[in-house]
Parts: structure tokens; C-alpha cells; sequence
């Protein structure tokens, strides 16, 4: 995650203290870890089994791994510097994650893949030159592809590139901020944040650059996209109601839901395999995963 857009999950506990009168009852949820510890990007493996999700603890941000079965966790690396947001490849042999470079310089991210059991780490798009922030890689369904956001030409833009580091493509080009890729489920479209009206709202390209499309326009801000399995949603953060919810919009239309309506921070939504909803949020103290009831709209 871009360190820039760390201010989206900080000016949500101001947005929590006066916005919390406005909701109604929660839908039902299951909560998924218990220790506290703010948890950003949680991302389903293909066949369910695992979850990774990046955990920051103290000075430390590194990616686990936990069991849906037994909910056991590990991490998945032993790498000592920071590490974040892994996005699983289609077959669930590998995941891409972003790292940042302590030596020789700081705050200069990565993007590499890496074995599921922490090994064979490979590049995938690091900084050529002068220092640059390749990072929030999504692996496209087809397994073809990484989306991802670099800053490699000055500004921060939506790239693809092969899984191996080759036949880098640029897909978005405007002075805005676009960030945060996810994949449509046939690997044709991606949807993103941009800055490029104002404030943080999504849109949806071709993987060429061709047909933006504009999805959504709030007041508030828009971020976090997750493309459903069966193609028909987007869910997103928003706090165009005063608080940070997930919300879920349909492709090509400006249908709108609250899905987790709570004076709580909600944040990091993430679709599993089957259709159900998770995301990160501190409504129980700490910020922790949830799941959300499927069918609890």
C-alpha cells in the first residue's frame, strides 16, 4: 500500500466519532482473527484454504498466511524488512507482494512472487534507476498478468506486467493519483481509484488504456476496489456517509449498497472464492478480519 493513502484509514476515526448516530442494526458477521493488530489487504486463496493478509505489529509489516481449517497462521517469509499486500496467482502456487528496500534505499518498493511455502523469490517489477514505489500487485485470473501501481515515470499510474518481469505495459496516464488495481474475473478490465475528479473515486479501463469508464461519484471517498467472482459487483471502501463501509456498486450502473452498515471503521473489502464479503475492521476494540453472513445485505 502506498504510504500516501495511509491517511484514508487515519481520517476514519474522525469521521467514526460524529458519524456513528447515523447507522442502523449490522449484518451478521464472523469474526476471523483476534489479536488486534491493524490488518490491511486480506486475500482469499482459490481454493479457500488460506487467507493472506498483511499485519503490522509494533515497527513490523509482514504478510501471513491463515488456515481456514483450524485457523492457524504463518508468515511468509523470513525477510526482515517490511512486506505487504500479496495477491494470490489463479493456480495458488505463488503470490506477489510488495516489499520495501531498507538497503540502499529506504522506502523504495518491489514487487516480486514468491512460493506459497516462502521460497523461490523472483522479480517481478523493481525500481530501474532512480528511486520508485512498485507495489499492489493483483494477479489476473488468467494468471497472464500483474496490475499494479508504479511511480517509475514520476507519477503514480496503473501498469501490467508479466508474472516474470517481462513486457511491461503502461495502462493509465493522467497527473491524478490512480491506485489500487483489481481485476475483472476475465481478465479483460481493471478497476481503480483515481484522483483525476477531485477526490478519490473508482473507475474501470480496458487492460490497453482504451473505454474509462467513471463507477462512482460521492462526496466522500471511494478506494479499495474488489472485483466479484461472477463479475456482477465491485465492492469498495467509501465514507460517502461520514464513515468508512464497505459498499458494493454494479458494473456499469450507479446501484449503490452499504454492506456492513457499523459506526465502526470498515475497511480492505475482499471477495472469497464462493462470493462471500471480508474486510478489516475495529469493531470489536482492534482492527481484525471479519467475513460477512453471505446473503446479510
Amino acid at each position: 500500500m502506498n504510504y500516501r493513502h495511509v491517511a484514508l484509514i487515519a481520517a476514519g476515526f474522525y469521521f467514526w466519532l460524529w458519524g456513528c448516530a447515523i447507522h442502523g442494526a449490522e449484518p451478521p458477521v464472523v469474526r476471523l482473527t483476534r489479536d488486534g493488530f491493524l490488518k490491511q489487504r486480506p486475500a482469499w486463496s482459490p481454493d479457500g484454504a488460506w487467507l493472506a493478509f498483511t499485519r503490522h505489529e509494533g515497527t513490523s509489516i509482514f504478510v501471513f498466511l491463515r488456515a481456514t481449517e483450524g485457523g492457524q497462521e504463518k508468515r511468509l517469509t523470513t525477510r526482515k524488512e517490511p512486506e505487504c499486500d500479496a495477491s494470490w496467482s489463479p493456480d495458488g502456487k505463488r503470490l506477489a507482494f510488495s516489499f520495501d528496500k531498507t538497503v540502499p534505499n529506504q522506502g523504495d518498493m518491489d514487487v516480486y512472487t514468491i512460493g506459497i511455502d516462502g521460497d523461490d523469490m523472483r522479480p517481478a517489477l523493481v525500481t530501474e534507476g532512480k528511486l520508485s514505489h512498485e507495489e499492489w500487485p493483483a494477479w489476473s485470473p488468467d494468471g497472464q498478468w500483474l496490475a499494479l501501481t508504479s511511480t517509475r515515470d514520476g507519477n503514480q499510474e496503473i501498469y501490467v506486467v508479466r508474472p516474470d518481469g517481462k513486457d511491461l505495459r503502461r495502462v493509465t496516464n493522467d497527473p491524478a493519483i490512480d491506485a489500487h488495481p483489481a481485476w475483472s474475473p476475465d481478465s479483460r478490465q481493471i478497476v481503480f481509484a483515481t484522483s483525476r475528479w477531485g477526490d478519490l473515486e473508482l473507475a474501470v479501463v480496458n487492460v490497453d488504456g482504451s473505454g474509462m469508464l467513471r463507477l462512482t461519484k460521492s462526496a466522500g471517498l471511494d478506494d479499495y476496489p474488489a472485483w466479484s467472482p461472477d463479475g456482477k459487483e465491485i465492492a469498495f471502501t467509501s465514507n460517502r456517509d461520514r464513515n468508512f463501509e464497505i459498499y458494493t456498486c454494479g458494473v456499469g450502473n450507479s446501484d449503490v449498497t452499504n454492506r456492513t452498515n457499523h459506526p465502526a471503521i470498515d475497511n480492505f473489502a475482499a471477495w472469497s472464492p464462493s462470493g462471500e464479503l471480508t474486510f478489516v475492521s475495529n469493531r470489536d476494540g482492534g482492527f481484525d478480519i471479519y467475513r460477512l453472513v453471505t446473503g446479510a445485505r
